[in-house]
């Protein structure tokens, strides 16, 4: 019946199309009261969020309110309707969000917060917030070197890469597109303590139409101007200290919890290291990226001519691409799902077996190093990104990861073991890995052995191995997309 309401509203105008969004938002909700199913909450949410864009300040309210109960951050609810009580032009609005500001009062931080440390908003609210690391910042008390920004644009989605010296403080702000003054969207983020030198304005194609950078009383302010409308999602990584910044013109995709086939017409497989980075090396001297770039080469031709699904690698060639620029590739491919291809390694050149790794915090210190090792960073950086990402990741998204890691593990045993007898199965892992870090589809690490091992490293270097890996990737995408 939600379906059909909100069907409905899509081919209805003014007043019949607010009631029937209402409507379908406020039935879904109420099933997710019943059911509990998270993907109920997240469709009530949309449409709550296809309301407060046409301005109507119930549906705002009651949109953040439970996007913050599903997420457990009553903080998030308590900003946003204080602003509303504050500086809303709307009488109504104002009376219903002053006893909700009240009732949330409980949960204002009464000290100096550790600030969240990402936001995901759509470009047009024009409020700031406070981003404060707990990576920690110069002791010289020097300022803050913004030394170059990085930029990956595409007609409908971005990536930009703003790298700094050494953690500090940040503020992220947004203005809306004002057609009567001419003013397209602007996102803008304030670097607290810092200077920047040689970084000149810049102009694109595609979503983003200009960077410019200059200074401003807390230290430096870049603004970013858009040529349409967009969502943002912001958040740090740690090692070397850098400023994420994704915008789509599309919401992220609600991932649906039912069971059945699932939608997957786009698939990135990204083959780990490449270039002047080996990756992990063998004790015999085979090089990880050798390995991963072969695998993909198996794997995306059967997934292109079996499955009929479109698929990019991140890298065709023995070529270098920075971790940053793998995943808004597949972002800006529109990927349904994201596979990063690597090699284990560890000291003791005994450990073998396969592991599946999904972004998310965890007190894994086997897992911590593992993402440290691909990371290029230390542990406590991949755990600090992986606490950091959590509070913005969504639930569906996240399950959905780890039911491909489980389907790609189990697809991978299989066809391993007949051929190579016992397949050490180390299950789906969590930890802070940087390639995964701003997918906005499910997306996966896949460790398909210890090239550290002398057996598994002599097991690697064959063909009919690598084409076994290939054929697991291609059956677990296969099971994925029939919703087994």
């Amino acid at each position: 019946m939600a379906d059909d309401l909100a069907s409905q509203a899509q081919h209805s105008s003014g007043k019949d199309r607010t009631q029937l969004l209402f409507a379908a938002a406020r039935l879904r909700e109420r099933i997710w009261r019943l059911e509990r199913r998270s993907a109920d909450a997240l469709e009530s949410i949309e449409l709550y969020r296809q309301l407060s864009d046409s301005g109507e300040c119930s549906a705002l309210i009651d949109g953040e309110l439970l996007a913050a109960e599903l997420e457990r951050r009553p903080t998030t609810a308590l900003a946003i309707m204080s602003k509303l009580h504050q500086h809303s032009p709307s009488t109504a609005c104002d009376s219903r969000a002053r006893p909700i500001v009240a009732m949330l009062d409980a949960f204002r931080e009464k000290t100096t917060p550790d600030a969240a440390s990402a936001s995901e908003t759509p470009i047009g609210d024009n409020s700031e917030s406070l981003l404060q690391p707990r990576s920690k910042t110069s002791g010289d008390g020097k300022p803050v070197t913004i030394q170059r920004i990085e930029k990956y644009v595409s007609a409908d989605a971005a990536r930009i890469v703003i790298v700094m010296s050494h953690a500090t403080t940040f503020r992220v702000g947004a203005l809306a597109e004002n057609d009567d003054a001419g003013l397209l969207p602007r996102l803008y983020i304030d670097v607290d303590h810092s200077r920047y030198s040689d970084l000149a304005a810049s102009n694109h194609n595609g979503l983003v139409k200009s960077i410019r950078i200059a200074a401003h009383p807390s230290g430096s302010r870049i603004a970013i101007d858009l040529r349409f409308p967009a969502f943002r999602r912001v958040f740090y990584e740690p090692e070397p200290f850098r400023l994420i910044v994704d915008l789509a013109r599309q919401a992220p995709a609600i991932v649906s919890h039912r069971q059945g086939p699932r939608r997957v017409e786009r698939v990135v497989i990204d083959p780990g290291h490449g270039g002047n980075d080996p990756g992990a090396i063998g004790p015999h001297g085979l090089r990880e990226k050798d390995v991963t770039l072969d695998v993909a080469h198996r794997a995306a031709p059967i997934v292109a001519r079996e499955l009929g699904i479109a698929t990019l690698l991140t890298r065709d060639v023995d070529e270098y691409v920075p971790l940053d620029e793998r995943t808004a590739r597949a972002n800006a491919f529109g990927a349904d799902l994201f596979v990063s291809i690597h090699c284990n390694a560890a000291e003791n050149n005994g450990s073998d077996g396969v592991v599946t790794f999904v972004l998310d915090d965890s007190s894994d210190s086997a897992a911590a190093r593992v993402a440290a090792l691909e990371n290029s960073a230390s542990a406590a950086a991949a755990q600090e990104l992986a606490t950091a990402f959590r509070r913005i990741q969504d639930t569906a998204t996240l399950e959905r990861s780890v039911q491909f890691a489980q389907l790609l593990q189990r697809a991978t045993v299989a066809s391993l073991q007949n051929s190579y007898g016992h397949i050490a199965d180390q299950g789906v892992r969590r930890a802070g890995f940087y390639v995964l870090a701003g997918a906005l589809m499910p997306a996966v690490l896949y460790e398909v052995s210890f090239i550290s091992n002398p057996d598994a490293e002599i097991r690697l270097n064959t063909g009919d191995y690598r084409q076994k890996l290939a054929d697991a990737i291609v059956n677990s995408i296969r099971a994925y997309r029939e919703g087994l």
